[in-house]
Parts: C-alpha cells; sequence; structure tokens
C-alpha cells in the first residue's frame, strides 16, 4: 500500500501557511492561506482567507471563509459566510448561512437556507430554495427548481431587523427547469414543463410545455404554451 505522505494542518488562533497538498485542514481562528490548496477536508471555526483554489472533499464553514480562487468540493456545507471569487462546484451544497460566487455555480443538489448571490448560472439535478434573504442568480437551470419563502427561524428574524421584508425574495434574469415550483421570485423568463407559480411571484414571461398554475396574487405578464 502507498503511504499517504501528506500532513494535517492545524491553525489555532492567528497564522499562516502556505498551499499545498493536505490530509485535513482545521482553522480555529484567523488563518491564511498562500497558494491553491487540496485536502481531503476543511473545516472552518473562525476566519480564512486562501490567495488561490480550494479542492477539498468535505467543506464545513462555521466563520469566514474568502476563496481567492475557485472552490471545488464534493460536499459543502455553509453554515457561516463563504465568497467565492472564482467559481464553485460540487456534488452536494447546503447553505445555511450566506454564499457570495463570483462565477457560475454547479452541483448535483444545491439547499439554501439562508442567502446567496451567484453572479453567473446555478445549474443542479435539484435545487431547493427556502428564502431567508435576498437570494439571487444571473440564470438557475435544473431538472427539478423549488423556491419556497422560509419559515420563522432566528435567521430569518435576525435578517428582518437588518433589510426590509421586500428584500427577501429570489431574483433572477432566467429559470429553466422540467419541474419548477416558485414564490416570493422576480424573474424576466420562467421556461419549464411544469410550472406552478405561487404567491408573491412577479414574472415576466413564463413559457411551458405541459402545465402552468399560477397564484391569483401572482404577476404573470405573458403566458406562452409550446
Amino acid at each position: 500500500m502507498e503511504q499517504d505522505n501528506r500532513p494535517d494542518l492545524n491553525i489555532n488562533g492567528v497564522g499562516s501557511a502556505a498551499g499545498g497538498r493536505y490530509r485535513q485542514l482545521t482553522i480555529h481562528g484567523v488563518g491564511k492561506l498562500a497558494g491553491a490548496t487540496v485536502s481531503d477536508s476543511f473545516m472552518v471555526n473562525g476566519q480564512v482567507k486562501t490567495d488561490g483554489d480550494v479542492r477539498t472533499g468535505r467543506l464545513h464553514c462555521n466563520g469566514h471563509m474568502v476563496v481567492g480562487g475557485g472552490l471545488s468540493s464534493k460536499e459543502a456545507r455553509i453554515d457561516g459566510m463563504a465568497r467565492v471569487r472564482g467559481g464553485m462546484n460540487g456534488e452536494r451544497i447546503y447553505v445555511n448561512g450566506g454564499l457570495h460566487v463570483r462565477g457560475d455555480c454547479e452541483a448535483e443538489t444545491f439547499q439554501s437556507n439562508g442567502w446567496f448571490d451567484v453572479e453567473g448560472l446555478l445549474n443542479a439535478g435539484e435545487v431547493e430554495i427556502r428564502i431567508q434573504g435576498k437570494c439571487a442568480a444571473r440564470e438557475i437551470g435544473g431538472e427539478r427548481i423549488r423556491v419556497l419563502r422560509g419559515g420563522a427561524g432566528g435567521f430569518k428574524r435576525l435578517w428582518q431587523r437588518i433589510v426590509p421584508k421586500l428584500a427577501i425574495r429570489l431574483m433572477a434574469d432566467t429559470i429553466e427547469g422540467d419541474d419548477i415550483e416558485l414564490e416570493n421570485t422576480t424573474a424576466a423568463v420562467v421556461r419549464g414543463n411544469r410550472v406552478k407559480i405561487g404567491q408573491g411571484c412577479a414574472i415576466g414571461r413564463v413559457e411551458y410545455r405541459s402545465e402552468l398554475l399560477a397564484h391569483p396574487q401572482a404577476k404573470i405578464e405573458q403566458r406562452v404554451q409550446g
């Protein structure tokens, strides 16, 4: 059996390290990583800033993370705040805090119970969003897309003290999928096979193939079946 010579990296307090290949990478405090980083796992309980790309098997962010390049993780869980200056991809992405991605965000499963801003394309096989703050993406694509108003949890109560209620919604230029259900969403175009437009939505154009269900209070400027 080939020996694994990769070290673990633990920063407790304030520290910095070079990028490289690690097994387990843990930040408890404030850390900086200079260069691209590859690891089996990456745990953040504090603040960390990386100069380059990050590739890890499992990411758990409980604090504040700034990635200077792209972020790739088989499973990523954001319970704090993550800012990615490149693109982000993985199999499963869970957002319970805040996520900002300058590029595209791609996954098999994308679930959000907080807020996010994807400046490019948000693309996943399954997209499930419970809106707790202002959520935005230039385009959203997936087989199944479900957007619902968030519950009355502690995160929502805290967020509503900071921003007006009108800001707690999803905004996108285009939303495209097979099975789409939307609430509190503003979009220029929604395109799908089965489409349900719920309360609080303002949609410019809905293109559907088999079924369109619309709440009486939803605003839809144009409906096209084809």
